[in-house]
């Protein structure tokens, strides 16, 4: 899978293709949960790959790629990536009016749905499905069991009767394609109303999906400005975020939970019976409200709303994933805790090295350390039973040789000159997705180069993909840190693998000399080598220590050598340097550990097809006292370090 996912930032489609066919069952299954039908999951799911794709450069541990877009789809925030602090909206005031429609606009939605209202039960259908849904005239045909000449007849007398309504009502003459334009338009213009966004505002994404989903995104002059708003088939915001846009003084804690509240009962009032305050978070600026279904003391995984007020009192962020309306029950019985870790510790462990950040992770100061870690340590264990309930499989053993013995070309100055970067294109400014403010994002695309007509997702991903390089820049050393060309480089020429790996390492010693004493190249199988292209790891050593995720990857073109993909290593030189473990014990002299706890929680059980009716059931978790997540064991002072976020 690290093959594909490094192919994939490459711009590879059959990459993508392969890394999609192979997520999609399980991530639908997921979707489906929390959607109820198909459709809805299928469209969560084609956002997830949107946003995946889109920020896949950033994701320095494949390994860890599934658990990452299984986030992604959960969370399933437009804005995420956008910002590192958001924060969310919707003033008082403006929520008093989130149900009426702007009295000042020309056109009267209202009286648009009562036209609709009055239609005969089989024009109504017709119109609703194909302008509410988007569903094609062989779709609904299809649906309805009617042939295609029959809707189509429909729809006509449906937008004839419309328009007749329409004119008694208005008083006016009406135009039939301004009906037709009214069906579409009600939807922005409720999402516009729900998120108040700006006049100067310009949309970037109108996409309107089968069964009313709809998904609209404004950006502001400014590339921390924009407001995203997803709405479901009834027109309730299903998703909602926004830069904060006001200020004034701060309200209460108080306020700001009336204020969340109200939101959730004008939006989903029969959730209210189900859900209960489970989290208030008071942030720098703003406070969120995660509100869940309970179940014994424990929230269902996947039935949440979340809330975010900022400090004046807007609503900035907005997330409903439903209910279950016959949630489960607790078990009887419950599967001996102690015995959970018996088993971990009578266990198979295994020694290595980590880096770990003092900001994310337990450790009194950033570096590697040598580390025990154990499968079962990140195992799922059924509650009832105390059977391991994911398989781990079994990891292909990897084979390493020395970094290749290679002289250094002469240094370009430029980041541009340094990527390949020629004359025939061009630098420009794009918002950037990046959650790391270390890093400076730069691009480059072909001069003269055009941004496809439309607004849908087809023409979002053509914006942002198409013909683009992308680079960071470290910020404290102005150094490159990792690039990509999404784009084809043509040629008539044809590279070995050994010529490939002599450009990747030449260009490695050229500019980050100091990493070579430390660097192995990952030996592949045939079946990993391309036919147009050669994908090198050159991974991280000391001491016989092999670094967990720390290596230097590339990506060479075998038909003009260029280099299409390249990543560095996130820990610094110095410590590699630094990193000697001198007292190593053996696992048995650090056992039992400390602060461990045995966690139980809900989680989803999915059935053979996405619909399949979603089942919940009671496990157990092996994590520290207070919920963090662990990531190994020091192997020499026996510290449990865990993930402090």
């Amino acid at each position: 899978m690290d093959q594909y996912i490094q192919q994939a930032l490459a711009g590879d489609e059959n990459a993508i293709r392969h890394i999609t066919t192979m997520h999609k069952p399980r991530l639908l299954a997921k979707a489906y949960t929390y959607m109820k039908n198909k459709q809805d999951a299928e469209d969560i799911v084609q956002e997830t790959f949107i946003k995946a794709f889109g920020a896949l450069a950033q994701l320095k541990e494949p390994k860890y790629f599934a658990t990452w877009l299984y986030k992604i789809l959960i969370r399933e925030s437009f804005f995420a990536m956008n910002k590192k602090k958001r924060t969310e909206l919707i003033e008082l005031e403006i929520m008093e009016q989130l149900q009426l429609l702007d009295q000042e606009n020309s056109v009267d939605y209202s009286e648009l749905h009562n036209a609709i209202e009055s239609l005969k039960k089989d024009y109504q259908m017709a119109i609703v499905m194909h302008y509410f849904y988007d569903f094609k005239v062989f779709e609904i045909a299809e649906m309805l069991g009617k042939p295609n000449n029959t809707i189509k007849m429909h729809l006509h007398r449906g937008r004839k009767a419309i328009r007749q309504k329409l004119e008694e009502t208005m008083q006016k003459s009406i135009q039939q394609k301004e009906v037709n334009r009214m069906l579409k338009e009600q939807l922005l213009v409720l999402a516009q109303q729900y998120g108040n966004v700006p006049e100067h505002y310009e949309l970037e994404l109108e996409d309107y999906h089968e069964e009313g989903i709809a998904s609209f995104m404004w950006q502001g002059p400014s590339k921390d400005e924009g407001v995203f708003i997803r709405l479901d088939d009834k027109g309730r915001l299903d998703d909602f975020a926004k830069t904060p846009s006001k200020e004034g003084a701060p309200i209460t804690e108080e306020m700001k939970l009336k204020i969340a509240e109200r939101l959730l009962h004008e939006q989903y009032p029969e959730a209210l019976s189900y859900y209960t305050l489970i989290e208030q978070n008071k942030k720098e600026s703003s406070t969120s409200f995660k509100y869940g279904q309970v179940v014994g003391g424990f929230p269902l995984d996947g039935f949440y709303c979340l809330i975010e007020v900022t400090d004046p009192g807007e609503i900035i962020h907005f997330t409903y994933t439903g209910y279950m309306e016959n949630p489960p029950e607790i078990p009887k019985e419950l599967y001996p805790t102690e015995r959970i870790l018996n088993a971990l510790y009578e266990g198979d462990w295994s020694i290595c090295a980590e880096s770990f950040n003092e900001k994310y992770d337990s450790v009194a100061a950033s570096g590697i350390y040598a580390i025990y870690e154990s499968k079962l340590l990140r195992q799922a264990y059924d509650a009832v039973t105390g059977k391991p309930l994911f398989d781990s499989g079994d990891e292909r053993k990897q084979n390493y040789m020395p970094f290749p013995n290679v002289e250094a070309l002469p240094k370009k100055d430029k980041i541009g000159e340094i990527i390949g970067i020629n004359e025939e294109w061009e630098q420009y400014e794009e918002v950037s997705m990046s959650m790391d403010e270390a890093y400076e994002e730069l691009n480059w695309r072909p001069k003269g180069w055009q941004n496809p007509q439309g607004k849908s997702y087809e023409h979002y991903m053509k914006s942002k993909f198409e013909n683009r390089v992308k680079a960071k820049v470290d910020k404290r050393t102005k150094r490159l840190d990792s690039f990509i060309w999404f784009a084809e480089i043509e040629g008539e020429g044809k590279l070995s693998e050994e010529e490939c790996l002599q450009i990747a390492a030449q260009f490695i010693q050229t500019y980050y000399s100091e990493y070579t004493p430390y660097l192995y190249v990952e030996v592949k199988d045939e079946e990993d080598i391309e036919e147009n292209r050669a994908f090198f790891r050159f991974v991280v050593q000391k001491d016989g220590f092999f670094v967990e995720n720390e290596f230097f990857h590339m990506n060479i073109s075998k038909i003009t050598g260029a280099i299409l993909m390249f990543l560095t290593p996130n820990v610094a030189v110095e410590y590699i340097e630094q990193f000697e473990p001198k007292a190593i014990k053996s696992v048995k002299e650090l056992l039992p550990l400390k602060g461990l706890k045995v966690h139980l929680e809900w989680d989803k059980v999915y059935g053979e097809t996405e619909e399949d009716e979603v089942n919940m059931r009671f496990i157990y978790r092996i994590r520290m006292t207070e919920g963090a997540f662990i990531k190994g064991v020091n192997a020499e002072s026996g510290e449990v370090i865990y993930s402090l976020i």
